[in-house]
């Protein structure tokens, strides 16, 4: 049986809370700024758009760009913390960054990334968000049923796909923040949503 769920409303006004949020956040003019800034403001375009394409039952898509969002949010965060100089250049003049796990690698000599989350974020959810982004096997389980093809997913997994957004685009809403030097709306935004986490638990 398809999926019936929806975004909660309480989804859609905390999407809306952190786009206000950070709306009028000025932001140093420096390059290195600039291009992370741009990283992370795309992750969080990228939440937005999980949350409309389940609200519009468009399922395939909005599973497709967990790893876009993912990949954003750590591109993001690499170019604000560790990249050289001629490494933002040439990222931003079109070449290829390192692969995921050296970024997470030096991105987790960090202070701020030590704990090594992300790390097992990827390790856990990396061969399912490629499945889904690429339109492997675990994907296509997702449309085939037995005298039909029509999408297939359950309450739960669109769920886990609205927090997973939820939790990329506060982290990016943060990045933002550090970049502006916003301490204290950094800090709002964990806050707001550690109790989201806690009102779902």
């Amino acid at each position: 049986m398809t999926t019936t769920f929806s975004p909660q409303s309480s989804a859609i006004d905390y999407l809306n809370w952190l786009g206000h949020i950070i709306s009028e956040c000025e932001m140093p003019g420096e390059f290195r700024v600039r291009v992370a800034a741009s990283c992370l403001a795309i992750a969080q375009d990228h939440h937005h758009g999980i949350v409309a394409l389940i609200d519009h039952k468009l399922y395939a898509s909005s599973f497709a760009l967990v790893r876009c969002a993912f990949e954003a949010y750590i591109r993001g965060e690499w170019i604000a913390l560790c990249a050289t100089d001629d490494e933002v250049s040439t990222f931003a003049s079109g070449v290829e960054p390192p692969k995921l796990g050296k970024l997470l690698e030096m991105l987790e000599k960090t202070e701020a990334f030590s704990e090594g989350i992300l790390s097992k974020i990827k390790k856990n959810s990396w061969s399912s968000m490629c499945a889904y982004t690429h339109t492997g096997g675990l994907h296509i389980q997702r449309w085939s049923k037995d005298n039909s093809i029509e999408p297939n997913y359950s309450d739960e997994e669109v769920k886990e796909v609205l927090w997973f957004a939820e939790m990329v685009g506060s982290l990016a809403v943060v990045g933002i923040a550090s970049l502006a030097n916003k301490e204290q709306m950094a800090n709002e935004i964990l806050l707001k949503f550690k109790e989201r986490i806690g009102s779902e638990s």
